[in-house]
Parts: structure tokens; sequence; C-alpha cells
């Protein structure tokens, strides 16, 4: 017996009706986000799998500016370009974005449109969204994996080059004049012995700080130094110091003078702290004219104690001042008596003072003289 009208008719309707169901159990177990917006922005429908990716009830994102409440601001431009570009130009498109969660942080969302203003039956713009914040995360850490690759392939460069060049010339050096000098005392002939002798000592002096910067900076690169901050007065460390490489600096005429309190506690790393200022006292006296002179200063701040070496010898052009403190690319230059460098003490006070949480920086006008100070912040 064939069904009636009635009986098709009521078939049919519960055929929509199922079909209706269907849809819309899909879109709301869907994976993404449908949304559609109006020509200004305006959201009038968002699927219910916004709760699961925004923590955000549709009806909390219906008829609200969209860009400007809930995007991050530094996305804004982009996104609303975005949606001007689908609207005017009646195109399919996409973007990134960071869109603010209830619970405040932000989710990285792609969503990509089509335009169906148009469309009778729709009359908006059609967006798709997809949580793409663990990609972004992927994707950050591999940016980070990547540039510490880098950074460890341009240390093992730096190291050979050290190990190949700078370390191999003292060497060379101690190893040619102390053949001459064996020579000259072989054949009792005295003239000059002072001289070779006075070259192998500087040339081992060279040698022995760049192994000791070697050692120090192999040492923070496989994180086998440890941070000890203890309190201590660090006037009495600069004193120190300076007593230290007070013969260096007199060989050349140079004097140090300071302007430095009585004292200064500061909770600091000592061994770590020395390291800093022997490096920057070493370059002064270095880079510094025979006759010249140093100060070594302290200044307290409210938040930070600065030290600061000045010079009046040769100073350091502009251009080349952001390369001091950087691996990726080597500046080094001969002292005014010839001394050679790599650059690594630097890297390695910089190593230092960022531990303690302060910061190292130079000025120099290019011509003459040069400033290198660093802060440690007080307790």
């Amino acid at each position: 017996m064939k069904p009636s009208y009635e009986e098709l008719e009521q078939q049919i309707k519960e055929f929509k009706k199922s079909d209706k169901e269907k849809l819309n159990q899909l879109v709301k177990n869907s994976f993404d986000m449908i949304v559609l917006l109006d020509s200004n922005g305006f959201q009038h429908y968002v699927s219910e799998s916004c709760e699961r990716i925004l923590g955000f009830k549709p009806e909390e994102l219906i008829n609200i500016p969209i860009i400007e409440t809930m995007i991050h601001p530094d996305d804004q431009e982009k996104t609303s370009a975005g949606l001007t570009e689908i609207i005017k130009n009646s195109a399919n498109g996409g973007s990134q974005y960071r869109h603010r969660h209830k619970n405040g942080s932000w989710v990285y969302l792609e969503a990509f449109g089509t335009n169906q203003i148009n469309n009778p039956l729709i009359k908006s713009v059609v967006l798709n969204v997809r949580d793409i914040t663990e990609r972004k995360k992927s994707e950050e850490e591999l940016l980070e994996s990547r540039a510490r690759l880098r950074e460890a392939n341009l240390t093992k460069d730096r190291f050979f080059s050290i190990i190949g060049h700078d370390l191999k010339s003292p060497f060379n050096s101690i190893v040619g004049f102390s053949e001459i000098l064996l020579e000259q005392i072989n054949e009792k002939d005295y003239a000059g012995i002072e001289e070779y002798a006075t070259i192998i000592h500087d040339s081992s002096e060279r040698a022995m700080n760049l192994l000791t910067n070697l050692l120090e900076w192999s040492r923070t690169q496989t994180g086998k130094i440890e941070f000890n901050p203890e309190y201590h007065e660090l006037v009495t460390e600069i004193n120190d110091v300076v007593e230290l490489l007070n013969a260096s600096a007199q060989q050349k005429s140079i004097f140090i003078s300071k302007n430095l309190p009585h004292d200064m506690p500061v909770e600091a790393d000592k061994a770590m702290v020395k390291t800093i200022l022997r490096n920057l006292i070493s370059n002064a006296i270095k880079f510094t004219n025979r006759g010249g002179e140093i100060t070594i200063s302290l200044e307290q701040k409210p938040k930070e104690l600065i030290v600061s070496v000045t010079d009046n010898g040769v100073g350091i052009k502009k251009e080349n001042i952001d390369y001091l403190f950087r691996i990726d690319h080597r500046y080094s230059t001969l002292g005014t008596n010839k001394e050679t460098g790599t650059g690594l003490g630097l890297l390695l006070c910089k190593e230092f003072v960022e531990k303690h949480g302060g910061k190292i920086w130079a000025k120099s006008n290019g011509i003459s003289g040069s400033i290198f100070s660093f802060s440690l912040p007080l307790s």
C-alpha cells in the first residue's frame, strides 16, 4: 500500500529534521570553530566548540567588535587588514592571530575565511577557525633550538680559531725566542738576553691569560661553573685586581687611579667579579699608550652598583662597539704595544655579569679613550 501524501510529507519533515540534527552535531563537535561575521567585524554566530577552545560560551562572543575587544593588540592591524581584503575583493583568505581566552591567557588561532555576504542565505563572512597554540609552541621551540645550535657552532668555530691561531702565536714566540736564548747562552753571547727573556715572559703571560679565559669560557658553556654569590667588600676586590695588574701597567708607564668609596658591600660571586675586573683592566692597559692613565670608579645607585674602567687610549669606533660582546662576530685589534687578543674576555665578562642579573656596556668617541662599565644589582 502506497503511503499517503500526508505520510510522505511527514517522512520528508523527519528526514530534514534528522539532517539538521546531524549538521548541528557535526558543527557542535567539530575540532574547529565556525564563525559568521558581518561587514563591520561583529560576530553574529559562533559554534559551540568556542567554549572548548576559548573558554567563552557562544553568546559571550556575539554582537561585539571582536578585533578590538578580543584580538591581541599586536595582531589587530593585520587581522583587520585580512578581513577587509576578504570583504572588498570577495576573496578567500586566512590569517593567524592571538585571541583572548576567558582565563586571561592568549590562544593562537588560524582562520580561513570566504565572503558570503552577497549570498542571501548566509549574508556573512564565513570563518573556519582552528586552535594552533601547540603548533606555534613547537615552532618557537624549534626556532630556539636552531638558535642554540647556531650559537654552539659559532662557539665551536671561535674555539678552533683561538686554538689554531691565537693560542699558537704566543707559544711560537716562546719556543722561537727560547731557542735563540739557548744558542746565545751556549755561545756565551749575553747581548740581548734580557730582551729575549722579556719577550718570552710577555708571550707566556698572554698565553696564560688566554688559557685562563678559554677554560673559564668552556666551563660556562658546559654549565660547570657554579654561581656562588656571597657578601663581600667590592672595593677590596678592585684593589686586589689592581695590585695584581700594576706590574703590567708600570711596564708601559701607565698610572692607575681609583675613585672608590671606603667600603661597598655587595652580594656577588667573588671569582666571577674578579674575572670581570681582570679582563676589563687588562684590556684598558693593552689599549692605553705609554704614559697614559686608567681610572676605576664605583657609583652607587638606588638599585645597583656601577663599576667603570676609563682609559685615555686609542678608542673604539662607534660601529664596532656593538660587536664587542657578540659571539657571532669576531672583533679584535692589536694593543698599543702590538698585544694580541681574541675578544673572548669580553664575552666571558658578559656571561658573568648577566649571571648576576646585571648589564655590561662600552662607550667611546672612536678617537681616544673608552669607558667599560658593568652593573651589579643590590639585594
